[in-house]
C-alpha cells in the first residue's frame, strides 16, 4: 500500500491468522495503537465484526489517527463505522466507512494520561486495514471556548466593551471594526451583518397622528377641556373636576373634588359642561351636585367652576 510515512514506524499485527480468535473485540481487550507503530488488522462481517483500539499520551497534545482500508489499487467493500471515545465513554466522533473510500482521519486534542478508544465496526464485507498515529504540539488555540476567537495564540473574547456603534461596527475578534470600511455610496446602506453595502429600501411613509380631539369654537368667556372635547366656563371662582356621575330621577348627580376645605359653600351657583347648577352637599373635601342632564353630557373629569 503507498501510505505516507509521518514518522519510523514499527509494524505490528494485530490479526489472526487462519480463523484465529479476535484479541481486540471489546473495549477491556482493546489493542493499543502509539505514535510511530503502524498497526496493521483486519476486519470481517462474518468472522471478526467488532475491534477496539485504545490510545493515550504522557502530555496534552493533539493527535492525529488514520485509518486506511484495503489500497488504493483494490477497493475494499466494508460497509460500516469508526466511533471515537473519551476516557469517560463519551462518544467524540463517528465516521461511516464506505466501500472504495481508503483513509479515514481523526484530529483529537488529547488530555494528560487519558485513555481514548476507536471502535470499528463491519456491518457488510470484509478488508485488512492500517492505523497510524502522528503527535504535534498542543494548539492553544484548542482551548478556545464558544464565544472566544484565537488571536495569537491566544483566546480572546469575541465580544466588545464597550459595545460597537451600532449599525456601523461590528465586533471582530473582541475589537470594533467598521461593517463597511469606507462607508457607502448614495442610495446604498450598510448591511453590519454581511459586511457589505447594499441598496437602500424606500423608506416607509410616516404615519399620520390621530386627529387631535378638540372643541367647536367656544363661545366668550369659555375654554376648550381637550379631555372631554367640550366648552367650559372660564376659570372664575372655585375650580375642580367631577370624580363621578349618578343617574338619578330625571337627570344625574355628580360628585366634585372641592369641599368646604376649598371654600365651597352649600348653595353655590356653578357651571359644568355648559350647564348651570346648584350644590347640594358639601363635605370637607368634596360636594354634590343634581344636574337637569344626561351622562353623556358631563364626562368624567369635567371641569367645573364653583362661584365663592
Amino acid at each position: 500500500m503507498a501510505c505516507r510515512r509521518l514518522l519510523p514506524v514499527v509494524l505490528v499485527v494485530a490479526f489472526a491468522c487462519g480463523g484465529g480468535a479476535d484479541i481486540d473485540d471489546s473495549r477491556p481487550k482493546a489493542l493499543r495503537i502509539s505514535p510511530g507503530v503502524l498497526v496493521k488488522d483486519s476486519i470481517d462481517a462474518k468472522r471478526d465484526k467488532v475491534d477496539w483500539k485504545d490510545f493515550s499520551y504522557y502530555q496534552d497534545a493533539r493527535a492525529t489517527i488514520v485509518f486506511s482500508f484495503g489500497d488504493r489499487f483494490s477497493p475494499h467493500s466494508v460497509e460500516g463505522e469508526i466511533s471515537l471515545f473519551d476516557f469517560e465513554g463519551s462518544a467524540l466522533q463517528s465516521q461511516r466507512i464506505v466501500p472504495g473510500t481508503v483513509d479515514y482521519k481523526f484530529v483529537v486534542p488529547v488530555k494528560k494520561d487519558k485513555d481514548y478508544f476507536f471502535r470499528v465496526e463491519a456491518r457488510q464485507g470484509k478488508a485488512a486495514y492500517l492505523v497510524e498515529t502522528r503527535i504535534d504540539p498542543m494548539d492553544p488555540c484548542d482551548a478556545c471556548g464558544p464565544g472566544q476567537a484565537c488571536v495569537k495564540g491566544a483566546c480572546v473574547a469575541m465580544t466588545c466593551s464597550p459595545p460597537c456603534r451600532r449599525g456601523s461596527e461590528v465586533c471582530e475578534q473582541g475589537a470594533c471594526v467598521e461593517a463597511c470600511p469606507g462607508g457607502c455610496h448614495k442610495g446604498k446602506v450598510c448591511d453590519a451583518s454581511e459586511r457589505r453595502c447594499v441598496t437602500a429600501e424606500p423608506s416607509a411613509p410616516k404615519a399620520q397622528a390621530p386627529a387631535r380631539k378638540g372643541c367647536p369654537t367656544c363661545a366668550a368667556g369659555q375654554t376648550c377641556n381637550e379631555e372631554t372635547s367640550q366648552c367650559e366656563g372660564a376659570a372664575v371662582g372655585i375650580a375642580g373636576a367631577v370624580l363621578s356621575v349618578v343617574e338619578e330621577g330625571s337627570g344625574i348627580v355628580i360628585i366634585v373634588n372641592r369641599g368646604s376645605e376649598d371654600g365651597v359653600r352649600r348653595g353655590a351657583p356653578g357651571r359644568v359642561a355648559g350647564i348651570a347648577f346648584t350644590v347640594r352637599d358639601v363635605s370637607a373635601t368634596k360636594c354634590k351636585v343634581f344636574l337637569s342632564a344626561k351622562p353623556s353630557q358631563v364626562p368624567l373629569k369635567s371641569r367645573v367652576t364653583i362661584e365663592k
